[in-house]
């Protein structure tokens, strides 16, 4: 089996083309991996949960805050 690819998505960084065989191929920068769609969404989602975790890791606490006796209620 020829094994041909179309790009189906890409910037400068990374790619994803799919294979005539049902793989796709994805490239970040020039390491080249390739898995089944089943993998690739797994991929996608443990991805997404990563970065959602990083954000909110950095998401500014607040802060608390003492307040000056004289401002306190008697």
């Amino acid at each position: 089996m020829e094994h041909r690819t179309r790009t189906l998505a890409q910037n400068e960084q990374c790619s994803v083309q799919l294979c005539t065989c049902g793989a796709l191929h994805v490239t970040v920068g020039s390491v080249t991996v390739r898995v089944r769609k089943p993998a690739a969404e797994n991929l996608r989602d443990v991805l997404a949960a990563a970065l959602q975790k990083i954000a909110a890791e950095q998401e500014p606490r607040p802060q608390l805050r003492l307040a000056p006796r004289d401002d306190l209620p008697s």
